[in-house]
């Protein structure tokens, strides 16, 4: 008797310890005043259309999921963008979104059900968004035909990882959005496409995308400089200023950048071949071709914004990837003090790189 009143204090005592599953909070419609989505309340579930109206705030905290569902259905809150945004669900803001997670916790924006090539929602739209206060910092959005369009505002997205989307970032319909220190990688169509906007373009890695790296209208007032541009299979840039790319020093089989110090090199992630020929030509270590990891770029390098976090499920990559200690990117962004890295040293291209908060 006093063994199963044993047993079953020690069950109560396990039972209370064990922490309560994670609720689903689903979400469509419209935001017209100060909301806040919390990682603990979530994953959030994108079951509509969503619109943050010029009187609504969104603030979403650091490690909140959010899953766009698989059977979420269009509305009609707003007159629809394009083609894309007729018939796929999309977050709109045109008021405020303060969407900033941290290094070792950010924010996720995926779809539910993604395949290769396949785009099931229309991303984060930032139309007349109120450049003062919307800002996307440390957050991975994949899966989206444009990860996130930014038109009529000068809003902040940096430090993000914007992957396998159709386009990664859309600057279009006039402002001067500031691009920061993102990763944009797997992209179809392109990684960043400008129209008619006038974006700062400045420490971002640009690799990897399926077409194009920038791809510019050929008269818009851009500024691109101290990103890593490199391996985008139908040129890095497009109707672009032609100075963009061009090697101003190094030469082949050389680091090299252009005029505006933008580097046209692998930007070599630990665990890839990149790396392994680095380690073979560096004098001061023995070749040893078993410490690689990975012979080969599989898919979209997922960037590593601290200390490895609990794998979920996700259509990013199937790696969490950092910087090689050889990569050309460390300490190669925009000198400028605001750009500085936590340690004030140069900038670091990448999401790895600048402060934890942007001084705007």
């Amino acid at each position: 008797m006093k063994t199963k009143t044993a047993l079953a204090l020690i069950a109560a005592a396990l039972a209370a310890l064990t922490p309560p599953a994670s609720a689903e909070v689903r979400v469509s419609g419209i935001i017209d005043r100060e909301t806040r989505w919390k990682a603990e309340d979530g994953p959030y579930i994108l079951e509509g259309d969503l619109l943050v109206t010029r009187f609504g705030n969104l603030v979403i905290a650091p490690g909140t999921r959010v899953i766009v569902s698989a059977t979420a259905k269009k509305g009609d809150l707003a007159p629809p963008l394009d083609k894309a945004d007729s018939t796929l669900v999309s977050i709109r803001v045109k008021g405020v979104l303060n969407c900033i997670g941290r290094r070792n916790n950010p924010i996720v924006f995926e779809p539910e059900k993604s395949g290769h090539l396949e785009f099931p929602w229309r991303g984060i739209i930032l139309d007349k968004a109120d450049d003062r206060y919307t800002e996307i910092a440390f957050t991975e959005i994949s899966g989206a035909t444009t990860g996130v369009t930014v038109r009529n505002t000068g809003s902040v997205v940096r430090n993000s990882a914007i992957e396998n989307c159709n386009i990664g970032i859309l600057a279009a319909e006039t402002g001067s959005p500031r691009l920061y220190n993102n990763m944009i990688t797997g992209c179809f169509t392109a990684g960043i496409k400008i129209e008619r906007s006038n974006p700062q373009i400045l420490n971002n890695i640009i690799a990897f995308n399926n077409n194009l790296g920038i791809w510019c209208d050929n008269s818009s007032k851009i500024t691109v400089k101290y990103n890593c541009v490199f391996g985008n299979a139908d040129g890095n840039f497009l109707d672009c200023d032609p100075e963009l790319g061009k090697m101003s020093r190094g030469g082949k089989g050389k680091d090299s950048t252009d005029a505006n110090g933008n580097i046209t090199t692998d930007p070599i992630f630990a665990g890839s071949s990149a790396e392994a020929k680095a380690i073979e030509l560096d004098v001061n270590l023995p070749t040893d071709s078993s410490k690689v990891k990975d012979k080969k770029l599989l898919g979209i390098p997922n960037i590593q914004f601290g200390p490895p976090r609990k794998k979920e499920p996700t259509t990013l990559g199937s790696e969490v990837r950092q910087l090689s200690k050889y990569s050309p990117c460390i300490n190669a962004g925009d000198p400028g003090g605001a750009f500085k890295n936590m340690d004030g040293t140069k900038n670091t291209i990448g999401p790895s790189g600048g402060q934890d908060f942007f001084a705007k």
